[in-house]
Order: structure tokens, then C-alpha cells, then sequence
């Protein structure tokens, strides 16, 4: 499969899933993971957003790389690595609109004051263990 094909089924998965597995690093290299809501752009950014009061928000502000676990109840699975940074304000409103529009049930965060992050990919891995041998796919950035 061509890298092209191969990153529209990674989006075409990731587009059915909106919870993830998050998971952030703390300054003394403590993992901390969390469930959150997400969305995905076609570029393949995942965004997503949290409190300014959360172990997450002060993990990456001070530590940008992030990894998420999706997909798990089929037996597929996606496994990301990338950066993830605050949506700067002139970019809000498209960001912000896209996760609505995939995650309606997080307006009410936004609301009261959530800061919506993008995650832009360095490595993804697409797993299908239903197939023998099991398919692995990986997609470096």
C-alpha cells in the first residue's frame, strides 16, 4: 500500500474513534496517561483539549511529546507519537470547530474555559490483530 492509501486508512480509522488513551510525561519523567475526547484533521494532527488545572496541561507546556493508544474494542488498534502544542489564537476558531464538530459533547469544556491542543504526528503504528500474521503498518513523519 502507497504512503498515500496507507494515511487515509489511518484517518478513516482514527475519524471513527473520538477517545483516546493520553499519554504525558511530568518534569521528573513520571508517565501520566488519561482518557480524553479527540478529533482528527486530514492532515492527520489529532486535537484535543484540557484544563489549565490538569496534570496534562503543566506536562506539556513543559514537555510537548505525547502519545496516544486508540482504538482497542475490534481488535485495531493505532499507536501515535508527535508534539503537541496549544492552537495559537489566530487558529482557534478552525481547530475548535472541527473537534465540535467530531466531539459535539465537548462544547460544554470549551465553555468553561478548556485550552484545545493539536498534536502534530511523528510516528504512527496501525495494527489490525485480527489478521494472521497480525498487520502492522507504521508511518514516520
Amino acid at each position: 500500500m502507497d504512503d498515500f492509501h496507507t494515511k487515509r486508512m489511518v484517518l478513516e480509522f482514527l475519524k471513527k474513534h473520538t477517545l483516546a488513551v493520553i499519554a504525558t510525561c511530568h518534569r521528573n519523567g513520571t508517565p501520566e496517561a488519561a482518557t480524553v475526547d479527540f478529533s482528527v484533521r486530514d492532515n492527520l494532527e489529532a486535537v484535543f483539549s484540557t484544563f489549565e488545572d490538569t496534570r496534562k496541561f503543566h506536562n506539556l507546556a513543559e514537555r510537548p511529546g505525547v502519545a496516544f493508544a486508540v482504538g482497542w474494542n475490534d481488535n485495531i488498534t493505532v499507536q501515535y507519537e508527535g508534539e503537541a502544542t496549544r492552537v495559537p489564537a489566530a487558529d482557534i476558531e478552525q481547530y475548535q470547530e472541527a473537534y465540535l464538530n467530531s466531539v459535539p459533547s465537548a462544547r460544554e469544556f470549551i465553555e468553561r474555559g478548556a485550552v484545545i491542543f493539536k498534536a502534530t504526528p511523528r510516528w504512527i503504528r496501525y495494527s489490525d490483530f485480527n489478521k494472521e500474521p497480525p498487520e502492522q503498518i507504521v508511518i514516520q513523519f
